[in-house]
C-alpha cells in the first residue's frame, strides 16, 4: 500500500494562484434531485479528489493516524484510508470501518465523515478515550474517479458500484474495499463489528436504512433497533426513528455492501447505510457525527457517559471546512484556537484579492464559529464562485477552499 508523503501538485498549484500557503481539510435510496446536478457536479459537489489530498496531509500529521491506500480505482486514483487509534497494531482494541462518497453526489457523507474524522482527533477526553480503546478505519472518498469526473452515482466504467457486490467481475473500488473488509474480520482477534456506508438522500431526511428480519433475522432486528435508536438518542430530533426507511421486507438482496457483510457475517456485524439530507437543509455535520460516535460507542460496549468531563482547549490551530459547502446564501466556519490573541478570518477571490473580513479582533482560545453571508466588504452579494477562507494569527496562517452557489 502506497504512503502519503506530501501535499499532492494541484493542490499547492491552487495556493500558489492566492499567493497564500496553509500551515498548519424511484428506487434509490439515496442520492441527489436532478435540478441540483448538472450546476454541483462541475465543481466536483464542493469537494474534490485534491481537496483530499490536502485533508490527508494536514491528518496525517496527527500521531493517532495512518494513511494508506487500500487500491486503486479504475482511473489508477489512490483509494485512501485513514486509520485512527492510539494502537492500530492492538488485537483487543473494538474496531469499526466507515465509508463515504460511493456516490460522488452525495457530498453530505462526506461532511458528516470529516466532523466524525475531526470527532476523533480532537484533545477531548471522549476522543482520548475512544482512541485507547478503538481502532477506526475511514475512507472518506471510495469513488474518486467518480468525484473527478462529475458522475453522480458511478465510477469511470459507468457502474454504480454501490449495487455491483455481486458482480462476476468486481469492479476495482469495490474489490479493494471487499479485501479490506476480508483482511479486518476473517483471520484477526479484533475484527470489523460495526460498519458503516455513508451516503445522503434527496428525501431530505436523516435516517438508517433498516433491514427487515425476512432479509435478516428476528434477532439483528433488535440489534438494529437497539442501535439506531442510540444513535438518535444523542441528537433529539435529529434522525428519523428505526422504521422510517425498512428494506428487505422480501428476502436478502445480494448486490449491497450490507448484503455482502450479512452473507458472511450474519449478526456478528452491524453494517447499515446511514442516509443523511441531500437539501439546501442540509447542515449540523457536527451534531450528527457526535451522535452516530457515540450511539457506535455504546453499541461495542464503550462508555463514554463516565469519563470525567473538563473544560479543555485545542492543541494546535485548525481552520475546519466550511459548510454547507457548496452554499447559499451563509456557510458556518468553525475554527480552533490553542491560545489567546489576535484573530483575522478573511475571504480572499480566487486570485487572492482580499473580498471580504468575517473577523478582525482579538479572541480567547477555545473552540470558535462564525457564520458568513456571501456579502463583501461594502455589503454587496458576491457572485457565485471559488473563494479562499484565511485564518490569520499572530504565528500562524491557514486557508480552506469555499464554494458559493447563487
Amino acid at each position: 500500500m502506497l504512503r502519503l508523503k506530501h501535499i499532492y501538485c494541484i493542490f499547492l498549484i491552487t495556493l500558489f494562484l492566492t499567493n497564500i500557503f496553509s500551515q498548519s481539510i424511484s428506487d434509490y435510496k439515496c442520492g441527489q434531485s436532478s435540478d441540483d446536478l448538472q450546476i454541483n457536479r462541475n465543481l466536483n459537489w464542493g469537494y474534490g479528489y485534491d481537496d483530499l489530498l490536502s485533508d490527508l496531509n494536514i491528518w496525517s500529521q496527527s500521531p493517532y493516524v495512518i494513511v494508506d491506500s487500500i487500491g486503486a480505482t479504475v482511473e489508477n486514483r489512490a483509494i485512501w484510508e485513514l486509520t485512527i487509534s492510539d494502537n492500530p497494531a492492538s488485537s483487543t482494541y473494538k474496531r469499526v470501518y466507515i465509508h463515504a462518497r460511493t456516490h460522488p453526489g452525495e457530498e453530505e457523507s462526506f461532511w458528516v465523515t470529516d466532523e466524525i474524522i475531526n470527532f476523533l482527533l480532537s484533545d477531548t477526553p471522549d476522543a482520548d478515550y475512544i482512541r485507547s480503546h478503538c481502532i477506526f478505519h475511514i475512507v472518506p472518498m471510495h469513488n474518486p474517479d467518480g468525484v473527478e469526473l462529475g458522475y453522480p452515482r458511478e465510477n469511470a466504467n459507468g457502474i454504480d458500484i454501490e449495487s455491483g457486490w455481486d458482480d462476476t467481475v468486481l469492479q476495482p473500488e469495490v474489490s479493494a474495499l471487499q479485501n479490506r473488509f476480508i483482511d479486518l474480520s476473517l483471520v484477526i482477534s479484533n475484527p470489523i463489528e460495526v460498519a458503516l456506508n455513508m451516503h445522503s438522500a434527496y428525501i431530505c431526511k436523516r435516517y438508517f436504512v433498516y433491514h427487515h428480519e425476512v432479509g435478516t433475522s428476528e434477532n439483528f432486528t433488535i440489534l438494529e433497533q437497539d442501535f439506531i435508536s442510540g444513535v438518535q438518542a444523542y441528537y433529539t430530533g435529529g434522525f428519523e426513528d428505526w422504521d422510517y426507511f425498512v428494506s428487505w421486507t422480501s428476502g436478502t438482496p445480494d448486490q449491497y455492501p450490507e448484503s455482502w457483510w450479512w452473507m458472511n457475517y450474519g449478526e456478528n456485524v452491524m453494517a447499515l447505510t446511514y442516509e443523511d439530507m441531500n437539501c439546501d437543509q442540509a447542515g449540523n455535520y457536527n451534531l450528527t457525527a457526535n451522535a452516530i460516535v457515540r450511539g457506535v460507542c455504546d453499541y461495542i460496549g464503550l462508555n463514554l457517559s463516565e469519563i470525567e468531563t473538563e473544560t479543555f482547549l485545542p492543541e494546535r490551530y485548525v481552520l475546519h471546512q466550511n459548510y454547507p459547502n457548496p452554499f447559499n446564501p451563509s456557510t458556518r466556519i468553525d475554527y480552533d484556537l490553542p491560545q489567546d490573541g489576535f484573530v483575522k478570518i478573511s475571504v480572499l477571490d480566487i486570485i487572492g484579492r482580499e473580498v471580504s473580513t468575517i473577523l478582525d479582533t482579538e479572541q480567547t482560545a477555545g473552540l470558535k464559529s462564525i457564520t458568513w453571508s456571501g456579502i463583501d466588504d461594502r455589503g454587496k452579494m458576491l457572485p457565485s464562485g471559488v473563494y479562499i477562507c484565511l485564518l490569520r494569527t499572530n504565528d500562524h496562517v491557514s486557508t480552506r477552499k469555499m464554494i458559493l452557489l447563487r
